[in-house]
């Protein structure tokens, strides 16, 4: 063992596999001179640097982190607690799991460990193991998204039916008609599943596109719009968004979408670049809540969101917050209503 690991290893840290890590510059502000040397520490081991890496990929938990670096848990645990004491990671626990992502600043200026993971990022073909690393989170990444699209390819035909016993669309639909311009060239329904936004959304634009991961999903919205024109029904994931979309819409709408992502901040950045500037974002998802059913008969990934989280996401991407709702359903579930628009290039 090297000197640098030894001293690494004298350091008190605890390990949890499954608590909430909160980095002290959450809460101080700027960095101070300790943390600015927490923070090269931090990355002075190439585990933590391999873990920071496939964590900027896509949020992760800690038995993904492992399956990708074939450590043990203890080990990436103590890791996961460095890096987020040196002000690099934060977490959102999700029912049993936590998942870890790096810490998002809305002023990375200002913020040492975002400028300098900004930095490793930019040498990240040179970062060890970077190619293998890639691949097996992709891997993880692609068994969540198989596992999405079996459930909505087994449930196209009935989906509109499923989705209203749980969350009764009405409530929110005629809201996002209100958040919509007046007039709009396109508009992209992401996550448009059978299409039952999209007659709304047609009251507002000359032309929908409808995206969904979903081959029978789309094929059920095909069948509802035959013959009408001013509708385009596209199959593709959301995290990548065809390149003849960039910067072609008007208005994005993503209801009840993001929950079912494996990377929701990767698909802001795309629909950031398929967007006008100046263009707006609609948002409609569940406030976090603790219904585990959601995840094993619904295909949900995410347990809701806070509107913190997600309001930090958007100035991270490059949104300006416009306005955010709160809705009380009938049921267990508090939907989210928000309103942003693009500030320009990222």
């Amino acid at each position: 063992m090297s000197l640098k690991d030894m001293s690494l290893e004298r350091e008190s840290v605890e390990t949890y596999a499954d608590s909430i890590l909160v980095p002290p510059s959450s809460v101080k502000g700027a960095f101070q001179d300790r943390d600015i040397l927490l923070a090269i520490k931090a990355l002075s081991d190439e585990t933590r640097i391999r873990v920071l890496r496939i964590l900027s990929i896509a949020p992760l938990n800690v038995q993904e982190i492992t399956e990708v670096l074939d450590m043990g848990q203890s080990r990436i645990s103590r890791h996961l607690k460095i890096l987020a004491d040196a002000g690099f990671l934060t977490s959102q626990r999700e029912g049993s799991w936590v998942y870890y992502s790096p810490k998002v600043s809305n002023d990375d200026s200002q913020d040492f460990s975002a400028k300098f993971h900004t930095l490793l990022l930019d040498f990240e073909k040179n970062l060890p193991y970077s190619e293998q690393d890639l691949v097996k989170t992709k891997d993880i990444l692609k068994q969540r998204d198989l596992k999405r699209s079996k459930y909505f390819d087994d449930v196209a035909q009935n989906w509109e039916s499923i989705q209203s016993d749980v969350l009764d669309p009405v409530l929110y639909r005629n809201k996002i008609l209100d958040l919509l311009p007046e007039h709009s060239s396109r508009i992209l329904d992401l996550g448009c599943g059978p299409g039952g936004l999209i007659p709304y959304l047609l009251m507002k634009s000359q032309e929908v596109i409808g995206i969904d991961s979903s081959e029978k999903m789309i094929k059920e919205a095909k069948s509802s719009f035959l013959n009408n024109s001013q509708v385009h029904l596209l199959t593709s994931e959301i995290e990548t968004l065809p390149e003849n979309l960039i910067q072609s819409a008007d208005s994005v709408v993503a209801s009840m979408v993001l929950h079912h992502l494996s990377n929701p901040p990767q698909a802001m950045k795309e629909i950031h670049k398929v967007l006008k500037d100046d263009g707006t974002f609609i948002i409609v998802d569940l406030k976090k809540h603790n219904q585990e059913i959601m995840r094993d008969n619904f295909a949900d990934l995410w347990l809701g969101f806070e509107s913190e989280l997600l309001t930090d996401w958007l100035n991270h991407t490059g949104f300006s917050l416009e306005s955010i709702e709160e809705v009380e359903s009938q049921k267990y579930f508090k939907v989210l209503i928000i309103k942003a628009k693009k500030r320009g290039g990222l």
